[in-house]
């Protein structure tokens, strides 16, 4: 008797540890499910998640003020990420070349949206240039030669959708179960882009000008009615990293105290003695300026954002 007791036992102990084998199979395999995207930037990272919901796993590579796309360096970590993706999403344009490099190259089934790309705001010849411009070799000086070309669509509503439509695509073309789901929350997430739009171009600031420290925010003020009159030197110099010939300073100075000027764009996460000194001039001449980031306010999703955006944008220029 005991002996069959101890058979059912052995059997049972069997059973259970074959039962708990299986959970444990089928939890990695569920995991493993999981579609995975990965994005440059925390503001793309939420692009996707405005359009995924909690269908996907995102991961943003950078997401720190402190960090910039332009010269940051993959880990071996990022690496890994970048490799198991399904999706990758990323800006494009050179501003983000170390994503642009890894992206597609170890694993030839991903998919990938380049902003740039998608946006419709360059020609494909532009964008070559664009990229070209941020290329460089390792210990060489990082430059930005790419002329009046702008990468930093993330501050076009228009760039935006086009992106968030892609991305929609992309996520159906690797998880067709949930693609209705994609399809209905992309159309809502537009849908808010368009209404951002309109917000931005109310506030009718046509004939009136502005200055940018550099050129995130450009989109933004220019869909407001704005017209940039940063000096292209001044441009240039700030993106190279390089210090702006006193001439053209003064030259940037001269235009915020002539009264020529209604606005300035301040860049914040790349500030400088001499970015300082140009919005200190515009504060003594009581010109309106508002800051502008290239990663997301803590708390803050890209509609959030953009609405605060637009209405500091409104709040200096009623002033």
């Amino acid at each position: 008797m005991k002996l069959v007791l101890r058979s059912v036992a052995l059997a049972s102990a069997g059973a259970l540890a074959l039962t708990g084998c299986g959970a444990q199979n089928s939890a990695s395999d569920s995991k493993d499910d999981v579609v995975k995207v990965v994005t440059t930037t925390d503001v793309y990272a939420d692009v996707v998640r405005q359009i995924a919901g909690d269908k996907v796993e995102v991961t943003s590579l950078i997401s720190s003020t402190s960090q910039d796309p332009h010269s940051y360096e993959a880990t071996a970590s990022d690496r890994l990420k970048v490799k198991d993706a399904d999706l990758v999403v990323l800006n494009g344009g050179g501003y983000d070349q170390f994503l642009e490099d890894m992206a597609g190259t170890d694993n030839p089934d991903q998919k990938v949206v380049n902003a740039v790309e998608e946006s419709g705001l360059f020609s494909e010849e532009e964008i070559k240039e664009l990229t070209e411009g941020h290329q460089h070799s390792e210990g060489e000086e990082h430059t930005h030669d790419h002329g009046s070309l702008n990468e930093h669509v993330w501050y076009s509503l228009d760039a935006m959708k086009k992106a968030s439509e892609a991305v929609a695509t992309e996520l159906k073309a690797v998880d067709s179960t949930d693609a209705d789901t994609f399809a209905k929350n992309s159309e809502s997430f537009e849908a808010k882009l368009d209404t951002l739009k309109k917000d931005a171009e109310s506030l009718n600031a046509k004939g009136k000008h502005f200055i940018a420290t550099e050129p995130v925010p450009n989109y933004l003020l220019q869909t407001t009615g704005m017209e940039d009159v940063t000096p292209a030197d001044f441009t240039a110099a700030i993106e190279d990293g390089s210090d702006v010939a006193p001439l053209t300073l003064q030259e940037i100075k001269d235009q915020l105290a002539n009264g020529s000027v209604n606005f300035l764009g301040y860049n914040e996460q790349t500030s400088s003695n001499q970015t300082n000194e140009v919005l200190k001039t515009a504060q003594e001449h009581h010109v309106a300026n508002a800051s502008f980031y290239e990663t997301l306010p803590e708390g803050k999703s890209y509609v959030d954002w953009m609405n605060d955006n637009i209405s500091n944008i409104k709040q200096a220029v009623d002033q």
